[in-house]
């Protein structure tokens, strides 16, 4: 099936020019490519219900950027007020794990297929930030210490749905994880 084109001239000022160069360089595609592409971003953007525009986009992007503020997953958060409510510290990370298991499952579905695709895929949530230090050694940069049982039973749940044989190691707002 061939697609079919149309020509398209639309004037810009000097600084959008100047703009557009700068990512066709950095992204090396043609300005064809990189309008069809913004526009359907832009596209996918505004019919999305829970951004209304491009500037929530970059909103949300900005806050996640500056990693003062993350995306917490519904099961997670749901987990924790359970937990909190009840007062019961074990099975909160048990829970967590049972979560992570699940999530496992789900990453083997989107084609995640190693513990560096799927931290990876993680870090985009704000989790952590990663550092590869080999092909089987791994640094996750935390954001707080509280936040290392939490990850560590969340991951061990991942680890186990994905049958992934790794030991994590704990340090100051750290986790290692080493790859069997």
């Amino acid at each position: 099936m061939s697609l079919k084109t149309r020509r398209l001239s639309v004037a810009v000022d000097n600084q959008t020019y100047k703009t557009i160069e700068n990512i066709v360089k950095k992204e090396q595609k043609s300005i064809s490519e990189i309008v069809r592409n913004s526009i359907r971003i832009l596209s996918l953007i505004s019919r999305n219900g829970s951004m209304k525009s491009l500037e929530d986009a970059l909103v949300y992007s900005d806050l996640l950027s500056a990693r003062e503020h993350v995306i917490v997953d519904i099961e997670i958060w749901s987990a924790i007020l359970e937990i909190i409510d009840e007062n019961k510290k074990e099975e909160f990370f048990e829970l967590v794990e049972n979560v992570g298991f699940e999530h496992g499952i789900q990453y083997k579905e989107k084609g995640l297929r190693t513990i560096e695709d799927v931290l990876k895929y993680m870090e985009y949530e704000n989790w952590f930030r990663l550092k590869v230090n080999s092909d089987r050694t791994y640094t996750l940069i935390l954001l707080a210490k509280s936040e290392q049982k939490t990850l560590e039973s969340f991951l061990k749940g991942v680890f186990k749905a994905m049958k992934f044989n790794a030991e994590i190691r704990h340090y100051y707002r750290k986790l290692i994880i080493v790859e069997s």
